[in-house]
């Protein structure tokens, strides 16, 4: 009996001093952290081109809308809709573009002249925008020419994590304000 409890007794001091798996019980213990650190930088950098292409879309809209003085319903859709390639290879559905001239009277308050709009209602004519306009960039009898874009961007860890915090994805909303460069107003028909 003393036997037995001996050697069991070296058996577990065995274990006790013995560090071989020691680096796999911790490697076991960080992979998840690893793992995770993975994903959010993956995410993190595909949220943040995601960003910059909406932000290219909101741009290059208002600044191609204000190069000419008069354009089409037809022109303006097709313009549109090509901006939407910019967002490629992400999903396009959830994109929604909102063009306006804004009209801005001696008070400085703007009105809505006229309106298009892509996956979205147009705002109407005679309406206030969406956002107020910065007094450094009206002036009286200059139409203001306002972009909108929205995108919501959903990833697999944003879902992963929507159970935790709530939202699923990162919503983004740019504005972009811009003068027209060959008269004081478009024309739109």
């Amino acid at each position: 009996m003393i036997r037995t409890s001996r050697s069991a007794y070296r058996f577990c001091r065995g274990f006790a001093t013995d560090r071989s798996g020691a680096s796999a019980v911790e490697f076991a213990l960080v992979l998840p952290i690893l793992i995770l650190l993975l994903a959010a930088t993956v995410d993190l950098g595909n949220a943040l081109t995601v960003s910059r292409k909406i932000d290219q879309i909101a741009t290059t809209a208002g600044n191609v809308i204000s190069q000419q003085s008069t354009w089409s319903k037809s022109n303006v859709a097709g313009l549109l809709s090509g901006m939407s390639f910019i967002l490629q290879p992400y999903d396009t559905a959830g994109l929604t573009i909102i063009v306006a001239a804004e009209d801005v009277n001696s008070s400085g308050a703007a009105t809505t002249n006229w309106s298009a709009a892509l996956n979205t209602s147009a705002l109407p004519a005679g309406s206030a925008p969406p956002i107020s306009i910065p007094s450094e960039i009206q002036e009286q009898g200059v139409q203001i020419v306002l972009t909108r874009v929205r995108y919501t961007f959903t990833t697999p860890l944003s879902v992963v994590l929507s159970y935790f915090t709530g939202t699923n994805g990162y919503t983004l909303d740019r504005y972009c304000f811009s003068r027209p460069r060959t008269a004081d107003k478009i024309t739109y028909n």
